[in-house]
C-alpha cells in the first residue's frame, strides 16, 4: 500500500513534512499571492482614478463605484449609472441609445412569455412617425417602440431585436414586426408597414391598422400638433399607456387626411381632446373639429413645460392620467428633446406607468413642476413599509439633467413622515 504524502493530521503546528512542501514554502508562495493580488486590484481600483477622467460609464463623483465599468461599446443599454432612491436615470446621447435603453429595461428577461409579441420601428428622424407608432405599445397589440436611426435599425438594435425574439400574437395579426414611416423592415422578420412621409396620412393609416386588429375605434382621439415636436410627446407617452389613437393637425387647419378620417361614421361619436396651446393649435382648428366629432376637449398649458404637466394631471371620463395623488411614475426629459420622451416610451407600458414630465433647464426644475411633486409627496404616519411611492426615470446624460435637479427630484419624491395632531 502506498504511503500516504502530506503532515499528519496530528502533527504539531509548524512541523515540516517530509513528505511535502515545507512551510516556509507556503509562506513565500502566500506572500507571493497576495502581492499579486495587490497588484491586480490597483489595475482594477486604481487606474482611471486621477488623471484619466472617469471609468467608462461613469462620471466623476457620481455613478458606479470604483472598479464597477459600465460597458457601452458606445451604447448604453439600460444600466442605471446614477440611481437614488426615488429616481432611476437612463443616459443617453441620442433618442435612439434611449430606447434601446428603455426596451430593454422594459423587457429585461429572455425566454418564453417575458418577451412583447411584437415590436414597432421608426425612423429617429421621422418624429411624427414615432409619435403615432407609440399607439401600438399598449395592450392588447403590446408592440413597444424601437427607434432606427436614419430609416435602418443599428447593430445593436438588431442585436436587441434578435434577443426579444418577438414571435407575433393573434393580437398582431401574427406580424412580428411594425414600421411606420420611412423605415426599412428587418429582414427574418414578418413585418406590417405602414410606410410615408405625410405625417396626417400616417397617423390616420396607422389608425385605421389598430381599428382592425381591435376591431373598433379607440376610446379618444388624441388630436396634436404636426408642426411642433414637444406639444407632441407627451401625446405619444399617453398612447403608449391607453393605446388611444393619434391623429395630427397643424396650427390653422386641419389636414384632408385627418378630416376626411374623422367623418366616418364609426369615428363619429368617439371624443376628441386637443393636445397644446391655440400657439400649437389654434381655436379655429378646434372649432373645426367639434364639427367632425361628438365632442372635442383642449388640454391647454402656455408652453410645452406646462402642457405635459397639464396632461399629468388632466382627467375627463376614462381619458388623462388624473395623477393627482401619490403611488405613482414619471419620465422626466428635457422640453427641448422631446425625441427623448418618444423613445421613453416602453417604460409607460407597465411597472410604474410613468407619465411625462418636462424641464427646461439642465439644472434647476420648473417652479410649477416642483410644486406638482410636492403636491403628490407621499407620506406616512407610522410604517413606511405600508406606503406609496413615488418613482421617477430621468431620462438623457447629466449635460441634459444634471445631478443636481436629479436629486431635487429625489428629495420631492422621498416618502415623508407625516405628523398627525391630537
Amino acid at each position: 500500500m502506498a504511503k500516504a504524502s502530506g503532515r499528519p493530521i496530528n502533527a504539531p503546528a509548524g512541523e515540516p513534512d517530509s513528505g511535502g512542501v515545507p512551510w516556509l514554502g507556503l509562506a513565500v508562495i502566500g506572500l507571493l499571492v497576495l502581492i499579486l493580488a495587490t497588484l491586480v486590484g490597483y489595475l482594477i481600483f486604481g487606474i482611471g482614478r486621477e488623471g484619466d477622467g472617469p471609468r467608462s460609464g461613469g462620471t466623476e463623483g457620481a455613478g458606479p463605484s470604483p472598479g464597477v465599468e459600465v460597458v457601452q461599446s458606445g451604447r448604453v443599454l439600460g444600466l442605471p449609472l446614477n440611481a437614488t432612491r426615488n429616481t432611476t436615470r437612463v443616459p443617453g446621447d441620442d433618442p435612439v441609445d434611449i430606447s434601446l435603453a428603455t426596451l430593454l429595461a422594459s423587457y429585461p428577461a429572455v425566454g418564453p412569455g417575458s418577451a412583447p409579441p411584437a415590436v414597432t420601428l421608426a425612423s429617429a428622424d421621422q418624429w411624427q412617425a414615432a409619435v403615432v407608432a407609440a399607439s401600438l405599445s399598449a395592450e392588447p397589440i403590446s408592440a413597444p417602440l424601437m427607434l432606427a436611426p436614419s430609416g435602418k435599425l443599428s447593430s445593436e438594435g438588431s442585436e436587441l431585436l434578435d434577443t426579444l425574439a418577438p414571435v407575433g400574437s393573434p393580437q398582431t395579426g401574427e406580424k412580428q414586426v411594425f414600421t411606420i414611416g420611412e423605415v426599412a423592415p428587418p429582414s427574418g422578420y414578418d413585418a406590417r408597414k405602414v410606410p410615408g412621409d405625410d405625417p396626417a396620412k400616417i397617423a390616420v393609416d396607422l389608425a385605421e391598422l389598430k381599428a382592425r386588429l381591435t376591431e373598433g375605434p379607440p376610446d379618444a382621439f388624441v388630436v396634436t400638433s404636426a408642426e411642433d415636436a414637444a406639444y407632441a410627446a407627451p401625446a405619444a407617452t399617453w398612447a403608449a399607456r391607453s393605446g388611444d389613437v393619434i391623429l395630427f393637425t397643424d396650427r390653422n387647419s386641419v389636414p384632408e387626411a385627418t378630416a376626411a378620417f374623422l367623418r366616418k361614421k364609426e369615428n363619429r361619436s368617439v371624443p376628441i381632446f386637443v393636445l397644446g396651446p391655440t400657439d400649437a393649435v389654434s381655436a379655429e382648428v378646434v372649432k373645426r373639429l367639434g364639427k367632425l366629432a361628438g365632442s372635442v376637449e383642449r388640454v391647454p398649458g402656455s408652453g410645452p413645460v406646462e402642457a405635459a404637466l397639464e396632461l399629468v394631471r388632466f382627467s375627463s371620463g376614462s381619458f388623462g392620467w388624473n395623477l393627482n395623488d401619490p403611488g405613482h411614475g414619471y419620465t422626466l426629459i428635457r422640453s427641448d428633446r422631446p425625441m427623448d420622451g418618444v423613445a421613453a416610451t416602453p417604460l409607460s407600458t407597465g411597472g410604474t406607468w410613468p407619465a411625462l414630465l418636462m424641464t427646461d433647464d439642465a439644472s434647476e426644475l420648473p417652479d410649477d413642476v416642483l410644486e406638482y411633486l410636492l403636491d403628490v409627496q407621499p407620506g406616512y404616519t407610522t410604517d413606511p413599509t405600508r406606503a406609496l411611492y413615488n418613482h421617477v426615470w430621468i431620462i438623457g446624460t447629466e449635460s441634459t439633467i444634471d445631478l443636481d435637479q436629479q436629486a431635487e427630484v429625489d428629495r420631492a419624491a422621498e416618502l415623508t413622515l407625516v405628523e398627525t395632531t391630537g
